[in-house]
């Protein structure tokens, strides 16, 4: 699909040699802990949130689960479950931001303590049902995530309780006190205290006033405990510094996994991988299984190219998330059926810069991030975001842009039905040594349908 992103730096380099026979994977693999940490910032850019999010809320909870000292198993639940805490706000409000043309900021950006019925009445008061509903099913959804990640059951119910409070007012369930686990209750203080602090127009002025805001939601919103540890936290230097730093998301596991040794499993990479394409599909205006298609297709155009088994994961892996970014396009914007205009088109066209944002973060899968980001190059250096010619464009990425638009050819849209094989074929023929590489469209014609079905089911949304 097609959008902008703003420029990335796109020369990193692992530095990690190969050995004599090559595994399947690169070594070493990401750990679940940097996967979880560099996937939360797709999900902040669903819930219209700044990339840090995520991270910022994880990295609160941590530091009062340090000052109580709960216990390494315990925050590790912690840990997982204030970076998915909002995994569920995509899914729960897409439609919704979709119908009632809201943004995902509108809905979930609201005041510190606002309750949903408030926020409701603010944005849409004639939908004030429907905005309740989302926002009451959204910690649902992301123990949902959280489940089909493979997450415990313990990370699960942290999730699905964060907006519970202390006083028995939050949801979905209503819980007092300590009905609710002390996980939960410190996502959800970590999750309080960086709305607060980010409400500010400064952190010097968050540091000024988040003594005196703790105070009043302690008891209420805060387990009263938890509210005073907090207000001994951000008194110090420490605090602060760590809670701004650039690199944050990545220095997260790295003090997560200080003294524990980190499994790096395929089936990991994997699961993230198939799951995030899932709700980066969900969140645009895509067929069902979009990114597992062009996945389909571009390891089709792998085979025919011989790559070796390493760099054909690699790629199958960019495929599946080169569209990862399209989370952080406001669901309104890429639902619009008529010309986008040029905020909404410059909002679309960023989606490779997050895809390249979110999956740089992963250490050795530097690769992949700059595939993924180059996408919507062309080799007539008229694409974009850096207007790449084919002599600068890595092959991946070549390949990824042909899959994704022979997949779009094949696929059904409003304006059109989904085209045959052939007619796909002529398509590309027209594009190519333009918009898509020459040789690449002479491969891909050359073999038989890559795709496992003509037409993907088509996706019960409409424009």
């Amino acid at each position: 699909m097609a959008s902008n992103r703003s420029s990335v730096p796109a020369q990193p380099v692992s530095g990690r040699k190969p050995k004599a026979e090559a595994p399947a994977w690169p070594l070493p693999l990401p750990s679940r802990a940097e996967l979880a940490g560099a996937f939360s910032q797709a999900l902040d850019l669903a819930e219209g949130a700044q990339p840090g999010h995520a991270a910022r809320v994880c990295y609160i909870a941590l530091n009062l689960a340090e000052a109580i000292e709960l216990e390494g198993g315990e925050r590790s639940v912690v840990y997982y479950a204030a970076l998915f805490h909002d995994a569920g706000a995509g899914a729960a409000s897409t439609e919704l931001c979709r119908i009632l043309n809201l943004s995902e900021d509108a809905l979930f950006g609201a005041e510190p303590g606002k309750s949903p019925q408030q926020l409701a009445m603010e944005v849409a008061p004639a939908n004030a049902t429907a905005v309740v509903e989302a926002l009451h099913t959204h910690p649902a959804r992301g123990a949902q995530v959280a489940r089909e990640l493979g997450f415990s059951a313990r990370v699960q119910s942290a999730i699905g309780a964060h907006h519970e409070r202390w006083d028995g007012h939050g949801y979905p369930r209503a819980n007092k006190g300590a009905r609710t686990s002390l996980a939960a209750r410190l996502v959800a203080a970590g999750d309080l205290i960086e709305s607060l602090i980010a409400v500010e127009p400064n952190p010097l002025n968050a540091r000024r006033t988040i003594v005196a805001a703790l105070a009043e939601f302690s008891g209420s919103a805060l387990d009263p405990e938890l509210a005073r540890v907090a207000r001994d936290l951000v008194r110090s230097d420490r605090f602060w510094l760590g809670l701004h730093h650039d690199l944050l998301p990545q220095e997260l596991p790295e003090r997560f996994a200080a003294g524990e040794e980190q499994e790096r499993l395929p089936a990991d990479l994997e699961a993230f991988a198939k799951v995030f394409a899932a709700l980066a599909d969900a969140k645009g205006e895509h067929t069902q299984e979009h990114a597992t298609r062009v996945a389909e297709v571009a390891d089709a155009l792998a085979g025919a190219l011989r790559f070796e088994p390493q760099r054909r994961e690699l790629l199958r892996t960019a495929a599946l998330l080169h569209d990862i970014g399209l989370m952080g396009v406001p669901a309104r914007t890429i639902a619009k059926p008529d010309i986008l205009s040029l905020t909404e088109m410059e909002a679309m066209r960023k989606h490779p810069s997050y895809s390249q944002m979110v999956l740089e973060g992963l250490p050795g899968l530097e690769d992949v991030a700059r595939w993924a980001g180059a996408h919507h190059e062309r080799p007539d250096g008229r694409g974009y975001p850096e207007m790449l010619d084919n002599e600068s464009l890595p092959l991946e990425a070549r390949i990824l842009a042909l899959a994704d638009t022979y997949v779009a050819l094949m696929s059904a849209r409003p304006y059109r039905k989904a085209l045959s094989h052939e007619d796909a074929q002529q398509v590309l023929l027209g594009g190519a040594g333009t918009q898509l590489d020459q040789k690449l469209v002479q491969v891909l014609c050359a073999l038989s349908e890559p795709t496992s079905s003509r037409s993907a089911p088509r996706s019960a949304r409409t424009r």
